[in-house]
């Protein structure tokens, strides 16, 4: 009998690990997806994007309401929660809590869609309860492992595998091609500020003036106003047409904006600028020249310290100027770009096989841990984020008023 997987999404970039995730462990394993209906559902275009370059149907993902999640709805070994903490979380806690404390039968694995580096511990904490979780480089799971130790009980197993949409086996080619489309990857979190956001817009009208034969392209996730993993607050699209009002870029702008894949935007003669989106690696991949902009930080804040002494670290003069430097091998290794061999696929249908065996044991600290959660997690799942925001700060201001009347009585 086949091992067996369910991926349960839950937005653009979670559904696309999924599909990934599941095409590359293949037919030898009975694969599902289900897409949770939570207030980042991706659209239709970014579903049909998630499941390109997959042996998945579209026709097979089933849309589900995370109330309708327990045990005897999932008849998987194992359970994939690609999706957003909140929503792991969730999840973990609907198996966890209706399976058997020691003969539980559905094994819980997690991991983050893109770069996981430096680990966070508010992203451990959603991911905690489940029995693995899989870090996508050897960097990253040194990274998680101080997790591991900060924590007496339970921790999931740590797990390397590699990100299942990266396809070379161990280094990427050198790109060898003149560059003939500039593709730039935004993200929602990072640049945070309007005047930064529109820095790049304006750098990237310069580089397309002067690199005429250049064609300059703006890979959105979504345009404005549609969902996405993230709340951007400036999305491009708008703040373009507003620069255009402004005539700071001219109405006759060869940029041009597009919402397909990753994939079809990384063509022959790309090369790709972000701040610090996964699409970096994707276009690394490819043997495209590829840079990570320094200009507003290389830290935290920005999410991309993993690009330190990667080599390909650049500025918006450098976009201009279509300078780009080449990935440091020694980099690579440690960061993505490792070979992988059997042993996660060997260690996943273990996993399964226990599971499979009702040989799985919950531990009782994990119940305690899951009934613990707070209650902004379980609305995250089910409301949007703006009303979530203000249905915690009113619990803020009742719990304030209540302290204060004490004190006053006192």
């Amino acid at each position: 009998m086949k091992p067996s997987v369910l991926a349960i999404a839950d937005s653009d970039s979670y559904l696309k690990l999924a599909t990934s995730f599941l095409h590359r462990l293949g037919p030898e394993w009975d694969r599902r997806v289900f897409l949770a209906r939570t207030p980042v559902m991706p659209t239709e275009a970014q579903i049909a994007a998630a499941f390109e370059d997959t042996d998945l149907d579209p026709q097979m993902l089933e849309v589900i309401n995370l109330s309708q999640l327990d045990a005897d709805s999932v008849h998987e070994d194992i359970l994939f929660a690609s999706a957003t903490g909140p929503v792991v979380a969730e999840i973990y806690s609907r198996i966890l809590r209706s399976e058997p404390v020691d003969a539980r039968r559905t094994a819980l694995i997690s991991a983050l869609p893109g770069v996981a580096y430096p680990a966070t511990q508010k992203g451990w904490n959603y991911r905690r309860a489940g029995d693995a979780f899989i870090c996508h480089s050897h960097a990253e799971a040194r990274d998680f492992s101080f997790m591991t130790e900060s924590h007496s009980g339970h921790q999931p197993t740590i797990m390397v595998s590699k990100l299942p949409f990266l396809h070379c086996a161990g280094f990427p080619p050198e790109p060898d091609q003149k560059i003939t489309r500039l593709v730039f990857a935004p993200q929602a979190k990072v640049p945070e500020t309007l005047a930064e956001r529109e820095s790049i817009l304006l750098a990237l009208e310069q580089a397309s003036k002067m690199n005429p034969g250049v064609e300059v392209v703006i890979k959105l996730r979504a345009k404005a106003g549609e969902p996405q993993t993230h709340l951007e607050a400036y999305p491009y699209d708008s703040l373009f047409a507003d620069l255009q009002a402004r005539q700071k870029i001219s109405r006759e702008s060869r940029i041009r904006f597009d919402t397909g894949s990753m994939s079809e935007a990384l063509v022959a003669g790309s090369a790709l600028v972000t701040v610090s989106s996964t699409a970096a690696l994707e276009s690394i991949d490819r043997g495209l020249p590829t840079m990570v902009l320094s200009d507003f930080g290389v830290n935290r804040q920005m999410i991309n310290t993993v690009f330190v002494a990667s080599g390909i670290i650049g500025t918006l003069d450098d976009v201009v100027s279509l300078n780009f430097g080449a990935p440091s091998k020694a980099w690579l290794r440690e960061n993505y770009f490792h070979r992988m061999d059997r042993s996660f696929s060997q260690s996943l249908e273990i996993l399964a096989q226990r599971a499979n065996a009702g040989k799985l044991r919950t531990d009782p600290e994990i119940l305690t841990f899951i009934r613990r959660q707070p209650l902004r997690h379980r609305l995250r799942t089910a409301l949007p984020t703006p009303l979530v925001k203000m249905l915690l700060k009113l619990r803020r201001n009742y719990r304030q008023s209540r302290g204060n009347s004490a004190k006053s009585m006192s």
